[in-house]
């Protein structure tokens, strides 16, 4: 259950508590305990745990109004279960269209399963997902007509910038982070053929870059548990 999810249950007297309460911390004085409820929390010894997942997804381009997304996984930080979707032939035929100037929108239905999916964690972590994951799959969102996710519905954390601003690595790849830190990735790369197999539907195209987001995310949860000590804490929304 995410943390959103029991405040909702919280009975209605402790709410009115939570919000009458001033955070005593210098600088923190206008925020109640809803606004602060790890500061709520922790001063009331309440032991609540943000829910946390990791996540990463493969597209056909770099750009969300050229290209569309394959697939996503996210990866439970407590239960340590790997969740996913992918296109369909069916997906891909259910949007097909011979009028030229029509925007694809065959990940429609990948497009609101991770939203929904996403909507269950307090706290979703990618790599450069600030630069590229989330802007793409918000884009996505709009060009298909589906909602997402408001601004404060969740935070997010990003390794890419953990590893920017607090390391000094040649390169701040997931790949090349995953290497110098742990010695060991599981990166693969997609090739162009392999793209061109998922626009078509291709199970084998499919099932290989399923693969390959799904280590992308075990990579991340790694690199992640390694680094993430050199930040505190934000509540820095998607």
């Amino acid at each position: 259950m995410s943390y959103r999810e029991v405040l909702a249950q919280l009975h209605a007297s402790e709410l009115r508590k939570r919000l009458a309460w001033r955070c005593p911390l210098k600088g923190h004085r206008e925020h109640d305990g809803i606004s602060h409820h790890d500061c709520y929390d922790k001063l009331h010894k309440i032991d609540i745990k943000e829910k946390i997942a990791y996540a990463d997804i493969e597209a056909e381009d770099v750009s969300a109004d050229y290209g569309i997304m394959f697939c996503w996984k996210l990866l439970d930080a407590q239960t340590n279960k790997m969740y996913g979707d992918r296109i369909t032939l069916e997906d891909i035929n259910k949007y097909k269209s011979k009028e030229r100037n029509v925007q694809p929108k065959e990940d429609t239905r990948i497009i609101q399963s991770l939203i929904d999916k996403m909507s269950e964690y307090d706290r979703v972590i990618f790599h450069y997902g600030c630069r590229y994951d989330l802007p793409f799959v918000r884009t996505r969102a709009v060009i298909c007509k589906v909602r997402f996710l408001s601004y404060g519905a969740l935070y997010q954390k990003d390794s890419w910038i953990i590893l920017k601003t607090k390391f000094k690595l040649s390169r701040n790849t997931l790949e090349n982070a995953a290497l110098k830190l742990l010695g060991r990735t599981r990166k693969d790369h997609l090739s162009l053929s392999i793209k061109h197999g998922c626009l078509r539907g291709e199970k084998w195209a499919l099932d290989i870059t399923e693969r390959h987001c799904e280590k992308d995310v075990l990579d991340l949860r790694d690199v992640y548990k390694v680094i993430f000590f050199a930040v505190k804490e934000t509540k820095t929304s998607i």
